[in-house]
């Protein structure tokens, strides 16, 4: 499977943008409103966690179908390209979020000694980071999966 013209293997730079620009943005936020906001909930990065689980079998069943591996299921074009799309989308998202976390736990960070919801809500930051950083990797796993290994040295 080719990525075709319109679309290029996702790079670092694509993925760090939106991860600082997000980070201050939420710094920025959270400076002012930050004491207005409901203290975070535990659960709050369980669903990036689970996309990450799902997306990373996905990638899986992908690399294998795309590899022809005799126990692997056919799965029709279209539908590797989807998968390939949504994880260049996840890795995207899972920046953003990355970013968002970090500006949650820096903006926490200095009251995390002196105040108990600050203390809870940037380990929570914490979980958010991780989660995210698991869904920007099995994001670019699954784009990758899409590719077809012979790809390079037939275009060469």
């Amino acid at each position: 499977m080719s990525a075709g013209p319109g679309m290029r293997r996702t790079r670092w730079t694509d993925l760090a943008v939106p991860c600082a620009v997000i980070a201050v943005a939420v710094y920025a936020l959270l400076r002012f409103s930050y004491s207005s906001l409901p203290p975070l909930r535990w659960l709050v990065p369980a669903p990036i966690a689970a996309l990450a689980v799902a997306e990373l079998v996905a990638a899986r069943r992908v690399r294998a179908a795309v590899r022809h591996d005799p126990n692997a299921r056919p799965m029709a074009a279209i539908v590797i390209a989807r998968c390939v799309a949504l994880g260049k989308a996840s890795s995207l998202v899972g920046a953003g979020v990355v970013g968002a976390g970090l500006g949650l736990v820096a903006r926490l960070l200095p009251d995390v000694s002196n105040v108990r919801a600050a203390a809870h809500d940037a380990q929570v930051g914490g979980l958010l980071v991780a989660a995210a950083v698991l869904l920007v990797g099995a994001g670019l796993l699954l784009e990758r999966a899409g590719i077809d290994p012979g790809r390079d040295r037939d275009e060469s």
